[in-house]
C-alpha cells in the first residue's frame, strides 16, 4: 500500500506533467501563431511593395504607348494631308520622328499593301493580320496593340502597333503600324535590381503577353501563360495575390498587377515567394530554438520539481544548461536585441546589435537607448516606451520604423517591437527591444519615389510632376482670380552639339541648360524636362499676357550664352511657345497643347527668317 507521501507525490507529479504540457502546448501555438502573422505580413508588404512597382510601370508603358500612339497620328496627318509628301524614311534620317524605339515605321492601304516605310524596299501585304483587320473592321480611333509576331518588314519577333486612318467621307483609308521589341517595354527597369527568380509582364486582357523580363532577361520564355490572373480585373483596377508558379517556370511568386490606363493591357511584377519569405523564414527557425529551448525547460523543471530532493545536483546543472543556452541564443541571433531599463538605460545587447550600431562589443551597455535615437523622434519613442510600460495585456508589440544613428553619425533605420519583461507582483523589471536593420529598403523607396518624379540626368521635375505642379498653379490662379503661364521650350542646335562633339557632352549641355533656365526663374515657378532636348516652365502667377512674352526672351537670352562643356566650346538657341491661363486655355492639357503648337510656330518663322 501506498505511504501518504507517495500518494502526494503521485498526484503532484501528474498535475506538475498535465501543466508542462499546457504551457508547452502555449508556446508552441504562440510560435505557429507568431511565425504565420509574420508570414501573412511579409506577404502583404511585398504585395504593398510589388503594387508601387506595378504603378511605375503601368505609367512607363503609358508613356510609352502615348508616344506611339503621337508619332502614328502625327505620320496619318501628313499622308492624309499630301500622300506625296511623306517619306518616313527621310524623315527618320532628319530626326523628325525623335523616339528612339519606333525606328520600324510603315503605311499600308485600304488592301493592305505597304506603301512607304522606314526600313528599304518594303514590298509586304498586311490584309492578313489582325491588326489590319481590326483596324479595317472597326471604325474607331484607337492605337490597336497587337500580340508579338514576327515582323515581315524586319524579320524579327516584335509588337506591332496600327492606327486607323480615316477618309472625309469615313471610308477606311489603310494603317499606319510601327512595331517595336518585347524588350522595350521593360528596358525602364534595367537599372532596377530584380531578384533572379523575380518578374515584370506586360499582358493583353487577351490573355497573351506582349512582353516579359526574368531578372536580368528579358523577353518572352512563353506567352501561353502569365502571372496575371485576368478574371480578377473584372473586380477591380489592380490587385495582388500569390502564383503558384504552375503553368510557367514552376516558380511560386508574389504578384501585384494592374491595368494600364485607355488600353486593354495588364502589367504584372511578381516577386520570388521563397525570396521574400527567407527573412520569415530565419527568424522562423529563431522562434523554433527559442520554443524548444522553452520546451527543455518546461520539463526539465517539473523533472526535477518531482525529483527535488533526489536530483538537486542534476537540478544545478540542467539549470546551467538552461542558461547557456539562452545566451547562445541571445548572442547569435541575427536581430538585434536589447534589454533596457524603464528609462531606457542598456542593461545588455546582443552582438548583431553592436554591429548595426557600428560599436565594439559592450560598449552600448550603460548608454541611453533614446540617446541612440535621431533627435527628431527621442519624445516620440519614449512616449511609445512609457504606454508600453503602461501596458498590462500580454498583446504583442506592434512594429514601428524609426532612424537610428550609428556611431559615426551616419543613419540607420529599424523595424522595431517592444516587449515588457514583469516580476511576479507585475512590475517592469525591464524592456526587450528587438530591432531589424531596414536602411536598404528605405533607400530603395525613396529612390523609387524620386525617380518616379524627376529627371534621371537633369535632376528636374519629369512630366508628371509637371502636370501636377501645373494643376497645382491652375488652381490657385482660379482660387485668386489671376493668371498663370505655361512655356514650351526646344533646343535649337542640341543635335549638331551631339553629333560634334558625342552624347557625353550632350547630356553635360542639357545639365548646364536647366541650371540656366532654373537660375533664371523664381522659386515659386517650376522647371521641367519633357524628353530629349524639352523642357517646359510653369509660370506660377503673372500680372499681365505679355509677361508670358518677357519670360520667354529673357529664356532666349540666357540660352543664347555660349555654353563651355569638357573644354568645348557650344551655342545654341531656344524656340519657346507660351500659353497663358485663361487666354489659351482653361486647363493643363489646353495649355500645353497652345504652348507646344506656338513653340512650333517659333520654330518655323526662326528657320524661315534665320537671325
Amino acid at each position: 500500500m501506498l505511504s501518504g507521501w507517495q500518494r502526494v507525490t503521485g498526484r503532484v507529479s501528474v498535475i506538475v506533467a498535465l501543466l508542462c504540457a499546457i504551457v508547452v502546448i502555449g508556446i508552441w501555438l504562440a510560435t505557429v501563431q507568431r511565425v504565420d502573422a509574420e508570414r501573412r505580413h511579409a506577404v502583404a508588404a511585398a504585395k504593398d511593395a510589388n503594387l508601387n512597382l506595378a504603378i511605375a510601370f503601368e505609367q512607363q508603358v503609358h508613356r510609352t504607348l502615348k508616344s506611339a500612339e503621337q508619332v502614328a497620328s502625327f505620320v496619318r496627318e501628313q499622308y492624309l494631308r499630301d500622300p506625296g509628301s511623306v517619306n518616313l524614311r527621310q524623315w527618320l534620317e532628319d530626326g523628325l520622328i525623335r523616339e528612339d524605339i519606333f525606328t520600324i515605321i510603315t503605311v499600308a492601304d485600304e488592301r493592305g499593301d505597304a506603301l512607304d516605310s522606314t526600313m528599304p524596299e518594303v514590298r509586304v501585304n498586311y490584309a492578313d493580320r489582325p491588326f489590319f483587320m481590326v483596324q479595317r473592321d472597326t471604325a474607331t480611333d484607337r492605337l490597336y496593340v497587337n500580340a508579338p509576331v514576327v515582323g515581315r518588314v524586319s524579320g524579327q519577333v516584335r509588337i506591332p502597333m496600327s492606327l486607323r486612318m480615316t477618309r472625309d467621307d469615313g471610308s477606311f483609308a489603310g494603317i499606319v503600324v510601327m512595331s517595336v521589341t518585347p524588350e522595350d517595354f521593360t528596358a525602364f527597369y534595367k537599372e532596377a535590381y530584380l531578384g533572379g527568380q523575380d518578374m515584370l509582364e506586360l499582358i493583353g486582357l487577351d490573355g497573351v503577353v506582349r512582353s516579359r523580363k526574368v531578372g536580368a532577361d528579358s523577353g518572352l520564355i512563353s506567352s501561353e501563360s502569365s502571372l496575371a490572373r485576368l478574371d480578377l480585373l473584372e473586380q477591380a483596377r489592380d490587385g495582388g495575390y500569390v502564383h503558384d508558379g504552375r503553368g510557367l517556370d514552376g516558380v511560386a511568386r508574389i504578384v501585384a498587377y494592374r491595368k494600364v490606363e485607355d488600353y486593354p493591357l495588364v502589367v504584372a511584377v511578381g516577386t520570388s515567394h521563397s525570396d521574400e519569405l527567407a527573412p520569415v523564414e530565419h527568424r522562423r527557425r529563431y522562434y523554433l530554438m527559442v520554443a524548444t529551448a522553452a520546451t527543455v525547460v518546461v520539463f526539465l523543471f517539473g523533472f526535477l520539481l518531482i525529483m527535488l530532493l533526489q536530483r538537486s545536483r542534476r537540478a544545478a546543472e540542467s539549470l546551467a544548461e538552461s542558461e547557456a543556452l539562452y545566451r547562445a541564443t541571445f548572442d547569435q541571433a541575427a536581430t538585434g536585441i536589447a534589454h533596457v531599463t524603464r528609462d531606457g538605460r542598456i542593461l545588455g545587447a546582443n552582438r548583431k546589435l553592436h554591429e548595426m550600431l557600428g560599436f565594439e562589443k559592450g560598449e552600448l551597455i550603460d548608454r541611453s537607448l533614446f540617446g541612440l535615437i535621431e533627435p527628431g523622434s527621442r519624445e516620440e519613442a519614449r512616449r511609445f516606451a512609457a504606454q508600453r510600460q503602461r501596458t498590462t495585456a500580454e498583446d504583442a508589440s506592434p512594429e514601428t520604423e524609426r532612424q537610428y544613428l550609428r556611431k559615426d553619425g551616419s543613419p540607420v533605420w529599424v523595424c522595431e517591437t517592444w516587449g515588457v519583461v514583469r516580476t511576479q507582483s507585475g512590475e517592469v523589471a525591464y524592456l526587450v527591444v528587438v530591432m531589424q536593420d531596414i536602411t536598404a529598403r528605405k533607400a530603395l523607396e525613396a529612390r523609387l519615389a524620386h525617380d518616379a518624379m524627376h529627371d534621371v540626368l537633369t535632376g528636374l521635375p519629369n512630366r508628371n510632376m509637371f502636370h501636377d505642379r501645373l494643376e497645382h498653379a491652375l488652381a490657385s490662379a482660379r482660387r485668386h482670380d489671376r493668371m498663370a503661364g505655361v512655356l514650351y521650350i526646344d533646343l535649337d542646335g542640341f543635335k549638331e552639339v551631339n553629333d560634334n562633339f558625342g552624347h557625353a557632352v550632350g547630356d553635360a549641355l542639357l545639365k548646364q541648360v536647366a541650371l540656366r533656365l532654373q537660375a533664371s526663374m523664381r522659386a515659386e515657378d517650376t522647371v521641367a524636362r519633357f524628353g530629349g532636348d524639352e523642357f517646359a516652365v510653369v509660370l506660377f502667377s503673372i500680372a499681365e499676357p505679355e509677361d508670358c512674352a518677357l519670360v520667354a526672351r529673357k529664356l532666349e537670352q540666357a540660352l543664347t550664352e555660349p555654353f563651355v562643356v569638357a573644354g568645348c566650346k557650344a551655342r545654341i538657341s531656344a524656340s519657346i511657345g507660351a500659353a497663358v491661363f485663361p487666354v489659351d486655355g482653361n486647363d493643363a492639357d489646353s495649355l500645353i497643347l497652345h504652348a507646344d503648337q506656338a513653340m512650333y510656330a517659333a520654330k518655323r518663322e526662326r528657320e524661315a527668317f534665320p537671325q
